[in-house]
């Protein structure tokens, strides 16, 4: 699974795609990590892009270091804390414009980049949830990725991949409309021929840089 992604345009790149009023401030991001901000668009309020945190606090966990990053496809409508999400329609986009797998070649690993040939935003499946801090009474929004079995250019890396959605079936995880049937027929592998993948800078695992030379595609394979 992708530990880290971006969201690296601009506003007004981002409004072409998803043309919606930001809740808080808007800066691109190289790399969000886990615990970090990300963007996300959620059922309960599509025309509003909204500002949580990645890696995601059910809301009746007791501790937040239980934080879960990612939500197999296969397991959301089986898995009572999922479960319990989807039927709420706690279901989410997660903005992105890239995700970042690292591989190991020999006793080092280096991290690839996987973004989309023909479109510079997309969205990624996800569910959210807001836990309340016990002892603070701090609200805390949260979400996961969903993922599905990768494509053969992911494959190569990694067994699964962030469920990436079509601006039709981001209509359908949306909608509250959806039935179960419907909503699993969303969570495929996005096609390989529509993706691309290079290698880029081991910076990316310094969670305080945050600049476009952590995208630079890097011109040599590692041994």
């Amino acid at each position: 699974m992708a530990s880290s992604y971006s969201l690296a345009e601009d506003l007004s790149t981002l409004q072409q795609y998803y043309p919606y009023e930001t809740e808080e401030p808007y800066s691109p991001t190289f790399n969000i990590g886990i615990y970090m901000p990300g963007m996300v668009i959620t059922a309960d309020q599509p025309k509003l892009i909204r500002k949580m945190h990645f890696s995601m606090v059910p809301f009746f966990f007791k501790e937040r270091k239980s934080a879960m990053c990612d939500a197999r496809s296969s397991q959301i409508l089986i898995k009572p804390v999922f479960k319990q999400l989807v039927t709420a329609n706690k279901r989410c986009l997660i903005l992105a414009d890239g995700f970042y797998i690292w591989q190991r070649f020999g006793a080092e690993k280096y991290p690839f980049r996987f973004q989309l040939k023909d479109r510079q935003v997309f969205a990624m499946a996800g569910l959210w949830s807001a836990w309340i801090d016990p002892e603070t009474k701090e609200r805390y929004e949260s979400f996961c990725i969903v993922t599905t079995p990768a494509n053969p250019l992911v494959r190569e890396i990694r067994k699964s991949m962030p469920v990436i959605l079509t601006p039709e079936t981001e209509k359908i995880w949306l909608s509250k409309e959806t039935n179960e049937e419907e909503l699993l027929a969303t969570c495929t592998a996005y096609p390989e021929e529509q993706m691309i993948r290079f290698l880029v800078s081991k910076d990316i695992a310094d969670r305080s840089l945050n600049d476009a030379n952590l995208i630079k595609p890097l011109n040599y394979v590692p041994a």
